[in-house]
């Protein structure tokens, strides 16, 4: 049976990593900054992202747009007072908050890409201020049904917002990544430097570009970046040591499959050569396992079965 050697959709680890990725990177931005935010996402029935920066971040303002299901079951879901729902489609509901105050906006598409992203990136960019961060996450595959759009099918979708040098194959599952990345990472720049033209003295600094697929799920990407005065110095965000951060190549999330036993015994001996040596002699774990685990450890989750 293979059931011993995959992991758990339901559970969504790389997900759960990738939360993880995320908070810890806008801690220390928001310790450099020292600036009020208010969040903005889709919190769906779960809230988990809205949990989450609630509790780790102290964020007391917090929008989630919402469209799929009734604003009562909305409502008596959601964890905490300070969440404002607002129902509806998210092309419309960004324009009835305040996007001149500092925000973290994670625009988190469940769908593969559309222009609907496109137009809600540039909705926002046009109003955020200095230390605002925008997140955007959607399925990674651009598909005409099961086959991948040809380069010509793909610019006739996307028009302009298709970079002129894009790769051969744009589409192809190797490709899609860099594809969507330069498209938004494109206009992010176009915009701000739209805006300073007619006063504003801003910059957009990328941070994310993250890839992962959960057993059985969504082939997801995750982009994003913050928004800063051009006086204001990047290298001092204190997110250096993230390898995550502004990678040029996308970051894949990638978790082995461990044992509690092993992931805990992993813990103890963590870069002892010889000890981890040891384990891939006894064929207990391959270096390949090994090696994974390091890079992610620090972001995985728990999960224990409790009563309530």
């Amino acid at each position: 049976m293979k059931s011993a050697t995959v992991l758990n959709y339901e559970t969504r680890p790389c997900k759960f990593a990738e939360r993880r990725m995320l908070l810890a990177s806008i801690a220390r931005i928001m310790g450099v900054l020292k600036l009020k935010y208010q969040y903005i996402g889709f919190g769906g029935l779960s809230f988990t992202d809205f949990k989450l920066f609630h509790k780790e971040l102290h964020i007391k303002e917090m929008y989630s747009i919402e469209a799929k299901y009734e604003p009562l079951k909305l409502e008596f879901n959601k964890p905490y007072s300070c969440i404002n729902i607002l129902h509806g489609q998210s092309s419309e509901q960004l324009s009835s908050i305040d996007l001149s105050k500092p925000s973290i906006i994670w625009l988190d598409y469940d769908n593969t890409l559309s222009m609907t992203v496109f137009t809600d990136i540039e909705l926002v960019l046009r109003e955020i201020p200095h230390g605002s961060i925008i997140i955007m996450s959607c399925n990674r595959e651009l598909k005409n049904g099961n086959t991948p759009y040809t380069n010509d099918e793909f610019k006739e979708l996307y028009g302009s917002l298709v970079p002129y040098n894009i790769v051969d194959n744009c589409c192809a599952d190797i490709n899609t990544c860099n594809t969507i990345k330069s498209m938004i990472e494109g206009l992010c720049h176009r915009i701000i430097k739209e805006r300073n033209l007619i006063g504003d003295k801003l910059t957009f600094f990328p941070l994310y570009n993250i890839k992962y697929a959960e057993h059985r799920g969504a082939k997801m990407f995750t982009y994003g970046g913050i928004v800063l005065n051009t006086d204001c110095n990047k290298e001092g965000l204190n997110i250096d040591g993230f390898e995550f951060i502004s990678t040029i190549q996308p970051y894949e999330i990638n978790i082995p499959n461990l044992t509690y036993r092993e992931a805990s015994y992993l813990n103890q001996i963590l870069d002892i050569e010889e000890r981890e040596k040891d384990l891939t002699d006894k064929k207990i774990l391959t270096l390949a396992e090994i090696e994974k685990y390091k890079r992610i450890y620090r972001f995985l989750p728990h999960f224990y079965d409790v009563r309530l």
